[in-house]
């Protein structure tokens, strides 16, 4: 009997910094209601169609995961996920573990590096990093503290293998801003065997992994011109290497510092034909030696939402023919989704005013440059989907949207790190959002259930799942959930199954949170006051310079930091 066919899933994380609470509860959701269908539809697979107990509601199409791309903070969640695929004693956080026990992502977005030691912001003012030159305007220490609690070798299994919604050639895709460049010679003498050419150089770059199985072998395969490295979590090696990409993608420029990688120069090799495919005319300068090294920085400088990769990776792995017929999905999760559409002529034309806006143009180029965008907005109707933060307020007994949504936004994204309380509402609302997006959002339209998702829908799991595109009217446009969520007993008249699933059948949010900023000062102005003047002091090598720096010129840039922090409270509604 020929397997069933699988509706296919590509997963995009951009960046987020701290905000990156708010993307790891929406995949712990995500990931929490794909384990319990399949849970579901496991147990009539046992029973069989003709057992009294099989229940014909339960939707009995197969969805898989099989392409994850991130950038920034999403592709430290994009790991996360991997490895949480993995891991036999994850749990999701619930009402049954309210504190994220053996919960990668509640444990490395919310509760960070908080410990008897101190918290996060503490350990990120410390100034032991400090020693012959300053890398970073933040200590990191407590970022590696959570890289080593979070991505560790699996030691207690031997058979490493994913869920059945989970491709076993899952690809991680995490994208990188590389300082040092790779070269590509362009030939213009016909022949290409003279230096009659010119050279262009591309910074933007991505890692692509794969987990080893009986098929994949640890390493970059041998034999062919694939793109990617597989990795074997039982070796510590592989893991390292893993680590470093992580972080790498996630260093945040200037305020996080850089990271040295090191991969094999047959990775650069590579490179070209997956840029420009069989094009000739056009070469990788390699350096010598087996390995290529540079400076990495966070990947969301170049390209901070890589769905265009993703869905890139997806359509080479598909038949064409289901990915003709829309047989597939891009999801992304995006924190701070691009909404300025003001294109304006509003600044002034002197020097700064010039290069402000420089900077914003070549922003904005890059963006637009990035990686399969073209295949990305070449896309069937219902097959993009944007997972992005709403928090709705009741005013006057009507709900609108609230002016303030995601605690951790302010200071660009930093704001979580002042407070677990901060992160631990994203994190929440994240849930919360990925509820509402699969059960009324993440769908297909009636008409299209047989052939989009495979199987045509019984009856009753039809009546269970179904909605309409107007809330509860049998006359409006019906559709069906694509991942359908085992909470619910009938979607269209909003029944809910408490008695399995309790509150976790309808999330609710946490209330926004606030920070005392008197407090704040007392707990953290020594630190950051401390931090102020050794970063200043270490770029700037001068005797008189110290001197005046610890007597009045720290408190000064205290002070302009302070106003800045409360400023950026206030306006993110944060302040108390």
């Amino acid at each position: 009997m020929p397997d069933q066919p699988k509706f296919k899933l590509c997963i995009t994380m951009a960046g987020a910094v701290s905000a990156g609470s708010y993307t790891g509860g929406v995949v712990d959701y995500l990931l929490e209601t794909l384990d319990l269908w399949e849970k579901a539809k496991e147990k009539n697979r046992t029973l069989g169609k003709d057992h009294p107990d099989y229940d014909k509601s339960i939707p009995m199409h197969d969805v898989e995961l099989d392409v994850i791309s991130g950038a920034s903070a999403g592709g430290i969640t994009g790991t996360l996920t991997m490895l949480s695929l993995l891991d036999k004693n994850h749990q999701p956080y619930n009402e049954n573990n309210p504190n994220g026990i053996n919960n990668k992502f509640y444990e490395s977005w919310v509760t960070m590096a908080d410990n008897e030691a101190g918290d996060t912001l503490e350990k990120m003012l410390r100034n032991n990093d400090i020693k012959s030159e300053v890398r970073s305007l933040l200590n990191t220490d407590a970022i590696e503290e959570i890289a080593d609690k979070a991505l560790k070798v699996i030691k207690d299994r031997d058979d490493i293998s994913f869920p059945n919604y989970i491709s076993p050639e899952l690809d991680l895709v995490l994208t990188t801003t590389n300082l040092r460049g790779v070269n590509f010679k362009v030939d213009f003498s016909g022949t290409n065997k003279s230096d009659n050419g010119t050279v262009i150089t591309t910074h933007g770059g991505f890692f692509r992994y794969k987990i080893a199985n009986g098929t994949l072998q640890s390493g970059i395969p041998s034999g062919s011109d694939e793109l990617f490295y597989v990795v074997d979590p039982k070796s510590e090696k592989d893991i390292g290497a893993l680590r470093d990409a992580t972080l790498s993608t996630a260093a945040f420029p200037i305020g996080l510092k850089s990271r040295e990688i090191t991969i094999a120069n047959e990775y650069i090799k590579r490179f070209p034909k997956y840029l420009f495919g069989d094009s000739e005319g056009i070469t990788a300068e390699v350096v010598e030696g087996d390995t290529y090294t540079f400076n990495s920085i966070d990947g969301g400088l170049i390209n901070n939402e890589p769905y265009g990769i993703g869905l890139k990776i997806l359509r080479e792995r598909m038949d064409e023919k289901d990915f003709d017929n829309g047989k597939y999905a891009v999801i992304m999760v995006d924190p701070f989704p691009n909404k300025d559409t003001d294109t304006s002529l509003k600044s002034g034309n002197g020097i700064l005013d010039v290069a402000k806006g420089m900077f914003k143009s070549l922003r904005n180029q890059v963006m637009f440059n990035q990686d399969g965008i073209l295949d990305a907005l070449n896309l069937k109707n219902r097959t993009k989907f944007l997972i992005e933060p709403v928090r709705k307020v009741e005013q006057n007994g009507v709900w609108k949207l609230a002016k303030n949504v995601l605690a951790s936004a302010p200071i660009s994204g930093f704001a979580g790190f002042l407070s677990a309380d901060l992160r631990k509402h994203d994190y929440q609302l994240g849930r919360y959002n990925c509820q509402a997006f699969l059960r009324y959002h993440f769908c297909v339209e009636k008409n299209a259930i047989a052939s989009r998702l495979g199987v045509e829908a019984a009856p009753e799991a039809f009546k269970r799942f179904r909605f309409s595109d107007v809330p509860k009217d049998e006359s409006g446009n019906m559709f069906f959930p694509i991942i359908p969520d085992m909470c619910v007993l009938e979607n269209f008249s909003e029944q809910l199954d408490v008695a399995n699933h309790g509150s976790d059948s309808k999330i609710k949010l946490l209330p926004f949170p606030s920070v005392r900023f008197d407090r704040f000062e007392k707990r953290y102005k020594k630190g950051i006051k401390k931090r102020l003047q050794k970063v200043s002091n270490g770029l700037i090598d001068n005797t008189l310079f110290s001197i005046a720096n610890w007597l009045f010129l720290r408190g000064k840039m205290y002070k302009a930091v302070s106003n800045m922090i409360k400023k950026e409270l206030k306006e993110g509604g944060l302040l108390k």
